[in-house]
This record gives structure tokens, sequence and C-alpha cells, in this order.
């Protein structure tokens, strides 16, 4: 993977990319000022099965909310439909790791559902005077997943900080979930000479 640090306008994509993740409008006005160019993001199409993740996710974030806040777990969990003790045992764990801010993750993931979408979202953002093809958005994501793990604080493999990336065996399993987004996204064609497209 290439260093992103040697090339300034990369790194700057990536600090205000990162630093903005939360605000696409913000996003969109900021990488647009430093590329001179009218700058037209790219919404992540994503299939029905993680529609619905992303709607349990939201429903999980909104009554542990709630709870937290005073209301009765039990007629939450009935409103938002969710089963009554997955509630409680999520909102246990959210008071043991002391977070600053819940997130459900549903399974044992480094990153949760939104913020896997956000990295795709971050990748898309990338200027378009720099080649955006299937094949160089995929080497740039252990870079990019390695400095949101940081600035998130998240629990990652410690070999990660050797090669300050995340490892293949994750790029691997982020590709095989999202190879429906990914492949919708991206473009296969590469405007780099002899470089080629692959998914893992």
């Amino acid at each position: 993977m290439a260093d992103m640090n040697k090339d300034p306008v990369k790194e700057a994509w990536f600090d205000l990319a990162l630093t903005g993740m939360t605000s696409s409008g913000k996003r969109t006005k900021t990488i647009a000022a430093i590329c001179d160019f009218d700058y037209v993001p790219k919404r992540i199409k994503v299939n029905k099965e993680k529609e619905d993740y992303l709607n349990l996710t939201m429903r999980f974030e909104a009554a542990v909310k709630e709870v937290l806040a005073g209301a009765n777990d039990s007629s939450v969990a009935e409103r938002y439909k969710l089963d009554l003790e997955t509630l409680r045992d999520e909102i246990n764990f959210f008071r043991f790791s002391k977070a600053a801010e819940y997130e459900y993750h549903g399974t044992a993931r480094i990153f949760s559902f939104k913020e896997e979408l956000m990295l795709l979202e971050i990748l898309a953002t990338i200027p378009e005077s720099f080649c955006t093809c299937l094949a160089c958005t995929l080497d740039r994501l252990p870079y990019l997943a390695y400095h949101l793990a940081l600035r998130k604080g998240k629990s990652y493999p410690r070999e990660w900080d050797e090669h300050q990336q995340a490892g293949k065996e994750w790029q691997t399993n982020f590709e095989m979930d999202y190879e429906y987004e990914i492949l919708g996204a991206f473009p296969t064609e590469c405007n780099l000479p002899q470089k080629n497209v692959r998914l893992s």
C-alpha cells in the first residue's frame, strides 16, 4: 500500500474526511475546498439485509438511551420490538465498558456497523484527481481503518501497530461482508498503469 503521508493532498483529504465523518455536509464542503473541484458525494447503497441490521442498530441505540434516561426497560423493549433480556445485556455491557457513548455492535467486531459504513463513505470522498477505482480504494482501506480505530479508541490486534494499518484478516472479512456495497460504489477500471482489480 502506498504511504498516504507522502502525499499532502491525500493526507489533507484523509484528515478532513475523518474529522468530519459525522457530518456529510461538512465533509463535502471541506473536501471540495482542498480539491478545487465540484465534489459530488457518492451514496453507498446497502443491501436489504444490511438495511434491516441498520434499523436494528438504530432501535437498540434509541432504546438504550431512553432506559439510561430513566424509562422502564420493559415498555421500551416492547415499543422498539426488542428482546428484553438482550436490551438489558446491552445496557449492562455499556455501563461496564465506561464508554462515553453507546453503540450497538451486535457481535464482537472492532467497529460498529455504522462505523463500517462510514469507512466506505470516507473512501468515496477521495478526490477524483486520484484514482478511485476498486483496487486503489481497497489499498487505502487498511490505512483508514487503522487510523479510525486509533481515533475512536477501539480495541484492535496489536499487530496493526507494526505496519500502521489493519491486518489482512480484518480486510478480507470486511471485503466479504461488504462486497455488494463495494462493487456498487467503486469502478473496476483503474486509471493507474499495471494495476489489477481484485476483491479478496
